[in-house]
């Protein structure tokens, strides 16, 4: 099945990262001709103090979605004037992530674009950040825009490949992407010293596609203990506007240890992470609550 992005789904809570984030997908939107997906959640949750009065009920929920109608409305407006762009836009009254999910399956949105802080720290992120659960929980690919990142195309594009997961996937994405950017990519295969030999045969897979596809490519192979370490570092060398991983880079990257591969990477760079995913590949979530949060919360270290 050939590989496009045909609908993007933008969850908005009008903060600057949302907002960065919207103008990064609508350029995204008109290079790929696709549809531009807009949803902000309304919390409708009713808030009683220690001594029983109502704090938050029904006139505020009211004012609140009159006041996300009206937002909506206006950025819709905006986008059409700007970018001429087929534009969607909703509110939805459930988590984030169950209605990500479901505009995944009803709207068949192929890329979510999700504003966030940036670089983290590992000491200051909370466990169980619920932009985190995004990455853990959505069915298909999740690109994060780092609030500072201020262009609005992929000219330089890094494929790391440390793992066997998604690879196809992240090749016809990374092929895809750099067609209508007429970008470069960077083919970059990192391995420690004991999955070298394997790690060298998928890597010499990926750069015969490369070179079938005479597209614009480099390719190295670099050995090494921190593949986040070289990657983050190659980034930077080679200017680059886009990394791609895949969503099982590492089969332990949802714990929370401090070694977590995802994490090292979100911590050394301020570059879009696309996380690639295999479309409505369900994923069943935890116990944990991910109802009323704020979707640009800082993803973890």
């Amino acid at each position: 099945m050939k590989t496009e992005i045909k609908n993007l789904l933008v969850p908005t809570d009008f903060s600057p990262k949302a907002e960065n984030a919207l103008k990064i997908a609508a350029e995204m939107a008109r290079r790929h001709h696709a549809k531009l997906i807009i949803v902000h959640i309304v919390h409708t949750f009713h808030l009683i103090d220690r001594g029983g009065k109502q704090v938050i009920g029904a006139k505020t929920v009211e004012e609140n979605l009159d006041n996300a109608h009206h937002a909506l409305e206006e950025i819709q407006n905006r986008i059409l004037a700007e970018y001429q762009l087929e534009v969607e836009t909703y509110i939805s009254v459930q988590n984030v992530i169950d209605t990500v999910n479901d505009f995944v399956e009803k709207l068949d949105v192929d890329l979510v674009v999700l504003g966030t802080s940036g670089q983290q720290r590992f000491k200051d992120f909370l466990v169980g950040s619920n932009s985190y659960n995004m990455l853990l929980y959505s069915n298909c690919s999740v690109l994060l825009i780092p609030e500072n990142f201020s262009k609005t195309s992929f000219k330089n594009i890094l494929f790391p490949v440390r793992v066997e997961h998604e690879l196809e996937q992240k090749v016809q994405l990374s092929l895809l992407i750099a067609n209508k950017n007429e970008g470069k990519i960077y083919l970059l295969g990192v391995g420690k010293t004991e999955t070298i030999q394997n790690m060298k045969k998928v890597y010499g897979e990926i750069n015969k596609k490369m070179f079938l596809n005479a597209i614009n490519y480099e390719a190295d192979f670099k050995i090494c203990e921190d593949s986040a370490e070289v990657i983050s570092q190659e980034a930077l060398d080679k200017n680059c506007d886009l990394i791609l991983l895949a969503d099982e880079d590492e089969n332990s990257w949802k714990s929370f240890l401090a070694d977590n591969f995802f994490k090292k990477m979100i911590n050394k760079t301020d570059i879009p992470l696309l996380f690639v995913k295999s479309k409505l590949d369900k994923i069943t979530q935890s116990e944990e609550s991910t109802q009323n949060y704020d979707l640009t919360l800082p993803i973890p270290g």
